[in-house]
Protein backbone atom coordinates (compact mmCIF):
# COMPACT_ATOMS: atom_id res chain seq x y z
CA UNK A 1 0.00 0.00 0.00
CA UNK A 2 2.91 2.30 0.94
CA UNK A 3 4.33 2.03 -2.91
CA UNK A 4 1.04 2.47 -4.61
CA UNK A 5 0.41 5.56 -2.70
CA UNK A 6 3.95 6.75 -3.15
CA UNK A 7 3.22 6.23 -7.26
CA UNK A 8 0.30 7.89 -6.82
CA UNK A 9 2.39 10.90 -4.84
CA UNK A 10 4.76 10.64 -7.59
CA UNK A 11 1.85 10.56 -10.40
CA UNK A 12 0.11 13.86 -8.69
CA UNK A 13 3.26 15.94 -8.37
CA UNK A 14 4.62 15.16 -11.83
CA UNK A 15 1.23 15.91 -13.64
CA UNK A 16 1.41 19.32 -11.97
CA UNK A 17 4.38 20.49 -12.89
CA UNK A 18 4.38 18.78 -16.41
CA UNK A 19 0.85 21.15 -16.74
CA UNK A 20 3.02 24.08 -15.65
CA UNK A 21 5.93 23.00 -18.46
CA UNK A 22 4.07 22.48 -20.91
CA UNK A 23 2.02 25.34 -21.62
CA UNK A 24 2.20 27.04 -25.23
CA UNK A 25 0.33 30.28 -25.14
CA UNK A 26 1.60 33.82 -24.36
CA UNK A 27 -1.16 34.40 -21.66
CA UNK A 28 -0.91 33.09 -18.12
CA UNK A 29 -2.68 30.51 -16.31
CA UNK A 30 -2.92 28.91 -13.01
CA UNK A 31 -3.97 25.72 -11.91
CA UNK A 32 -4.55 24.83 -8.29
CA UNK A 33 -3.86 21.43 -6.79
CA UNK A 34 -3.86 20.68 -3.06
CA UNK A 35 -1.98 17.71 -1.33
CA UNK A 36 -2.04 16.43 2.83
CA UNK A 37 1.33 17.49 3.68
CA UNK A 38 4.48 19.73 2.31
CA UNK A 39 7.40 18.72 1.14
CA UNK A 40 9.30 18.34 4.18
CA UNK A 41 13.37 19.17 2.33
CA UNK A 42 14.79 20.28 -0.28
CA UNK A 43 17.65 17.88 0.00
CA UNK A 44 16.70 15.13 -2.65
CA UNK A 45 19.16 12.41 -0.50
CA UNK A 46 16.85 13.05 2.96
CA UNK A 47 13.72 11.56 2.55
CA UNK A 48 12.73 8.40 0.58
CA UNK A 49 9.12 9.75 0.43
CA UNK A 50 6.80 9.76 -2.64
CA UNK A 51 5.72 13.38 -2.41
CA UNK A 52 9.02 14.96 -1.64
CA UNK A 53 10.86 12.91 -3.67
CA UNK A 54 8.51 14.29 -7.12
CA UNK A 55 8.64 17.72 -5.71
CA UNK A 56 12.69 18.06 -5.00
CA UNK A 57 13.03 16.18 -9.08
CA UNK A 58 11.33 19.14 -10.31
CA UNK A 59 14.96 21.35 -9.35
CA UNK A 60 17.14 18.27 -9.56
CA UNK A 61 17.57 15.13 -12.10
CA UNK A 62 18.60 11.99 -12.04
CA UNK A 63 20.69 10.07 -14.77
CA UNK A 64 17.54 8.64 -15.96
CA UNK A 65 13.69 9.40 -15.94
CA UNK A 66 10.62 8.35 -17.30
CA UNK A 67 8.30 9.40 -19.79
CA UNK A 68 4.55 9.90 -19.78
CA UNK A 69 4.40 5.82 -20.82
CA UNK A 70 6.57 5.09 -17.56
CA UNK A 71 9.56 3.97 -19.78
CA UNK A 72 12.63 4.89 -19.46
CA UNK A 73 14.72 7.71 -20.95
CA UNK A 74 17.83 10.07 -20.79
CA UNK A 75 17.98 12.97 -18.27
CA UNK A 76 21.33 13.61 -17.00
CA UNK A 77 22.99 10.47 -18.54
CA UNK A 78 22.71 10.21 -22.76
CA UNK A 79 22.96 6.25 -22.52
CA UNK A 80 23.70 3.41 -21.22
CA UNK A 81 24.65 -0.62 -21.61
CA UNK A 82 25.74 -3.36 -19.57
CA UNK A 83 29.48 -3.91 -21.03
CA UNK A 84 29.61 -6.72 -18.23
CA UNK A 85 27.47 -8.99 -16.08
CA UNK A 86 28.49 -6.74 -13.41
CA UNK A 87 29.16 -3.54 -14.73
CA UNK A 88 26.71 -0.71 -16.16
CA UNK A 89 28.35 1.90 -18.33
CA UNK A 90 26.74 5.60 -18.85
CA UNK A 91 27.64 8.05 -21.17
CA UNK A 92 26.99 11.68 -19.32
CA UNK A 93 25.19 14.90 -21.43
CA UNK A 94 27.78 17.81 -22.21
CA UNK A 95 26.98 21.51 -21.52
CA UNK A 96 24.90 21.17 -18.39
CA UNK A 97 24.97 23.22 -15.65
CA UNK A 98 23.44 23.76 -12.14
CA UNK A 99 21.47 26.51 -11.34
CA UNK A 100 24.61 28.30 -9.58
CA UNK A 101 26.05 27.99 -13.43
CA UNK A 102 29.09 25.18 -11.93
CA UNK A 103 29.55 22.86 -14.86
CA UNK A 104 28.59 19.32 -14.40
CA UNK A 105 30.54 16.17 -15.21
CA UNK A 106 31.07 12.81 -14.16
CA UNK A 107 32.74 13.81 -10.74
CA UNK A 108 29.21 15.02 -9.76
CA UNK A 109 27.75 11.63 -10.35
CA UNK A 110 30.29 9.89 -8.09
CA UNK A 111 29.54 12.37 -5.45
CA UNK A 112 26.10 11.84 -5.74
CA UNK A 113 26.64 8.07 -5.50
CA UNK A 114 28.61 8.74 -2.28
CA UNK A 115 26.44 11.34 -0.84
CA UNK A 116 23.04 9.28 -1.27
CA UNK A 117 24.36 5.64 0.18
CA UNK A 118 26.23 7.96 3.26
CA UNK A 119 25.05 8.08 6.82
CA UNK A 120 21.98 10.60 6.66
CA UNK A 121 20.60 9.32 3.29
CA UNK A 122 17.17 7.97 2.80
CA UNK A 123 17.71 6.41 -0.11
CA UNK A 124 20.81 4.15 0.43
CA UNK A 125 18.65 0.90 -0.42
CA UNK A 126 17.77 2.28 -3.85
CA UNK A 127 21.49 1.83 -5.16
CA UNK A 128 22.74 -0.61 -2.16
CA UNK A 129 23.79 -3.09 -4.82
CA UNK A 130 26.31 -0.53 -6.77
CA UNK A 131 29.87 -1.03 -4.92
CA UNK A 132 31.72 1.10 -6.86
CA UNK A 133 31.03 4.49 -9.59
CA UNK A 134 34.82 5.01 -11.76
CA UNK A 135 35.06 7.71 -14.00
CA UNK A 136 36.03 6.57 -17.22
CA UNK A 137 36.67 10.08 -18.09
CA UNK A 138 34.68 13.60 -17.81
CA UNK A 139 31.30 12.30 -19.45
CA UNK A 140 31.75 8.61 -19.04
CA UNK A 141 30.96 6.72 -15.79
CA UNK A 142 30.60 2.82 -15.24
CA UNK A 143 28.54 1.35 -11.99
CA UNK A 144 30.29 -1.37 -10.99
CA UNK A 145 27.88 -3.69 -8.69
CA UNK A 146 27.68 -6.51 -6.73
CA UNK A 147 26.65 -9.58 -9.10
CA UNK A 148 24.35 -8.84 -12.27
CA UNK A 149 21.58 -6.40 -11.65
CA UNK A 150 19.44 -6.26 -15.08
CA UNK A 151 17.51 -3.81 -13.81
CA UNK A 152 19.23 -1.66 -12.34
CA UNK A 153 18.55 1.48 -14.07
CA UNK A 154 15.13 1.51 -12.98
CA UNK A 155 16.24 2.67 -9.36
CA UNK A 156 17.99 5.13 -10.79
CA UNK A 157 15.32 7.35 -11.81
CA UNK A 158 14.87 8.77 -7.99
CA UNK A 159 18.75 9.26 -7.34
CA UNK A 160 19.01 13.09 -7.55
CA UNK A 161 22.50 14.32 -8.58
CA UNK A 162 23.70 16.92 -6.87
CA UNK A 163 27.13 19.50 -7.19
CA UNK A 164 29.64 18.39 -5.23
CA UNK A 165 31.22 22.11 -5.68
CA UNK A 166 28.41 23.23 -4.41
CA UNK A 167 28.26 20.76 -1.49
CA UNK A 168 31.32 21.22 -0.23
CA UNK A 169 30.92 24.96 -0.10
CA UNK A 170 28.18 25.12 1.80
CA UNK A 171 29.12 22.12 3.72
CA UNK A 172 26.09 20.22 3.29
CA UNK A 173 28.49 16.39 2.06
CA UNK A 174 25.97 14.59 4.07
CA UNK A 175 22.33 14.19 3.91
CA UNK A 176 20.14 14.87 7.30
CA UNK A 177 17.71 12.52 7.02
CA UNK A 178 16.17 13.75 10.83
CA UNK A 179 13.29 16.04 11.22
CA UNK A 180 15.54 17.49 13.94
CA UNK A 181 18.44 18.00 11.95
CA UNK A 182 19.23 20.56 8.81
CA UNK A 183 22.09 21.60 6.72
CA UNK A 184 22.33 23.84 3.85
CA UNK A 185 20.32 21.50 1.34
CA UNK A 186 17.45 21.59 3.32
CA UNK A 187 16.34 25.32 2.79
CA UNK A 188 18.61 25.19 -0.51
CA UNK A 189 18.58 23.94 -3.77
CA UNK A 190 21.60 23.95 -7.12
CA UNK A 191 20.04 21.54 -9.24
CA UNK A 192 20.07 21.23 -13.03
CA UNK A 193 15.93 20.47 -13.00
CA UNK A 194 13.52 23.40 -15.01
CA UNK A 195 12.39 24.99 -11.63
CA UNK A 196 14.67 26.94 -9.55
CA UNK A 197 13.62 27.30 -5.54
CA UNK A 198 13.01 30.91 -4.75
CA UNK A 199 11.41 31.04 -1.60
CA UNK A 200 11.13 28.41 1.30
CA UNK A 201 9.23 28.42 4.95
CA UNK A 202 8.83 24.75 5.88
CA UNK A 203 4.93 24.19 6.75
CA UNK A 204 4.23 27.88 5.56
CA UNK A 205 5.14 28.28 1.66
CA UNK A 206 7.92 26.94 -0.96
CA UNK A 207 7.77 28.67 -4.24
CA UNK A 208 9.75 27.99 -7.10
CA UNK A 209 10.52 29.65 -10.77
CA UNK A 210 10.97 28.04 -14.11
CA UNK A 211 14.61 28.27 -15.10
CA UNK A 212 15.01 30.57 -17.82
CA UNK A 213 16.66 28.03 -20.87
CA UNK A 214 18.88 29.32 -23.92
CA UNK A 215 17.32 32.62 -25.23
CA UNK A 216 13.89 31.97 -25.54
CA UNK A 217 11.21 33.54 -23.73
CA UNK A 218 9.71 31.51 -20.77
CA UNK A 219 8.44 32.44 -17.81
CA UNK A 220 6.34 30.24 -14.88
CA UNK A 221 5.94 29.57 -10.99
CA UNK A 222 4.85 27.01 -8.41
CA UNK A 223 3.99 28.13 -4.99
CA UNK A 224 3.19 25.46 -2.28
CA UNK A 225 0.93 27.01 1.05
CA UNK A 226 -0.50 26.03 4.09
CA UNK A 227 -4.17 26.27 4.05
CA UNK A 228 -6.29 26.02 7.06
CA UNK A 229 -9.76 25.57 5.07
CA UNK A 230 -11.79 23.22 6.69
CA UNK A 231 -12.84 21.76 3.12
CA UNK A 232 -9.27 21.19 2.39
CA UNK A 233 -8.99 18.96 5.37
CA UNK A 234 -9.40 15.36 5.45
CA UNK A 235 -12.48 14.16 7.51
CA UNK A 236 -10.93 12.17 10.37
CA UNK A 237 -10.67 13.28 13.74
CA UNK A 238 -7.54 15.28 14.08
CA UNK A 239 -7.15 16.28 10.56
CA UNK A 240 -4.17 17.89 9.65
CA UNK A 241 -3.60 20.92 7.34
CA UNK A 242 -3.61 20.75 3.88
CA UNK A 243 -1.08 22.33 1.21
CA UNK A 244 -2.73 24.23 -1.48
CA UNK A 245 -0.51 24.61 -4.73
CA UNK A 246 -0.95 27.24 -7.21
CA UNK A 247 1.06 26.97 -10.51
CA UNK A 248 0.98 30.01 -12.76
CA UNK A 249 2.94 29.33 -16.26
CA UNK A 250 3.18 31.69 -19.24
CA UNK A 251 5.75 30.21 -22.27
CA UNK A 252 5.64 29.96 -25.82
CA UNK A 253 7.86 27.40 -26.76
CA UNK A 254 8.27 23.76 -26.04
CA UNK A 255 9.94 22.98 -22.25
CA UNK A 256 13.66 22.05 -21.74
CA UNK A 257 15.23 21.12 -19.06
CA UNK A 258 18.88 22.77 -18.05
CA UNK A 259 20.22 19.32 -19.04
CA UNK A 260 18.80 19.99 -22.87
CA UNK A 261 16.25 17.40 -23.28
CA UNK A 262 12.62 18.30 -24.83
CA UNK A 263 9.91 17.33 -22.80
CA UNK A 264 7.62 16.04 -26.18
CA UNK A 265 4.04 16.98 -26.30
CA UNK A 266 1.11 14.42 -26.58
Amino acid sequence: MTKRLGWVCRCAVSAVMALVALGTIAQAKTFRWSNDGDPTTMDPHARSDGFVTSFDMNMYEPLLRRDRDLKLEPALATEWSDVDPSTWRFKLRQGVKFHDGTPFTADDVIFSWQRAVAPGSDVSALISMVKEVKKVDDYTIDLITDGPIPILPNYLVNIAIMSRAWCEAHNTVRAAAHEDQENYATRNENGTGPFMLKDRQPAVRTMSSRTQIGGARRTGRSTLTRSSSRASRTRRPGPPPSYRASSTWSTTCPRKTSSGSVIRRG
